[in-house]
């Protein structure tokens, strides 16, 4: 009889996001370039190389709006099933929404 795998949160976590996570060409310094605008609507895609300012899983793929946008972070209005949630986020996590 084979014994029960562990179900602790790091098992969980790194098992359901190790397809995410996967980048493997560098990055380039233009999404620091890109300048955002309140109003604008941006897609939160996760970034792996930069763990500062890093979304949780479940709003990969997201659109939301901006809503504030700092020096390093921006933050976001995004739609999560009846609800409008905030999040807070950095620059390598987003891209602008239809670019």
């Amino acid at each position: 009889m084979a014994t029960k795998r562990t179900s602790g949160h790091s098992y969980g976590f790194r098992h359901k996001s190790r397809k995410v996570m996967t980048k493997k060409a560098p990055r380039g310094v233009s999404f620091l370039l890109r300048e955002y605008h309140e109003g604008e609507q941006a897609l939160v895609i996760i970034d792996p190389r930069q763990h500062k300012g890093l979304p949780h899983r479940r709003y990969h793929g997201k659109v939301g709006k901006i809503i504030n946008v700092g020096r390093r972070a921006v933050t976001l209005h995004v739609k999560l099933g009846n609800k409008t949630k905030t999040l807070i986020t950095r620059f390598d996590h987003i891209k602008p929404f239809g670019v």
